[in-house]
């Protein structure tokens, strides 16, 4: 297949939205976004963590797959539902459990009386 420019560009304005979708509060993959949408270049320095790079090369692969009508390989379904989930498991954020009157279970006690 061959590139145009226009093509890179749907490309890249396809790495944009998809990292908009991912980089979310819990998640941070260290994607540097343009200050404006229109301003993405391919020579953008894109600021992603090394863990997290197959993970998102793998999903971007799966989206210009569908962009352009084309099917994935099995194979590449397989790498990229690894990866991603790989990924996610890596960055995930679980909050720390504080300890508080509020969240101890206080009961009532054996109400059974032995003589």
């Amino acid at each position: 297949m061959d590139d145009s420019p226009e093509d890179s560009q749907d490309i890249l304005q396809t790495l944009d939205d998809m990292m908009a979708e991912l980089q979310t509060g819990s998640y941070d993959f260290g994607y540097l976004f343009a200050e404006d949408v229109t301003e993405s270049y391919l020579g953008d320095l894109a600021g992603i963590k090394r863990d997290a790079l197959s993970g998102i090369s793998h999903k971007l692969a799966l989206r210009i797959c569908s962009i352009y009508g084309k099917q994935p390989p099995v194979l590449l379904l397989s790498q990229a539902d690894d990866a991603y989930n790989a990924m996610l498991t890596i960055y995930q954020n679980i909050p720390s459990v504080e300890y508080s009157t509020d969240n101890i279970v206080l009961g009532t006690g054996n109400k059974v009386r032995w003589w």
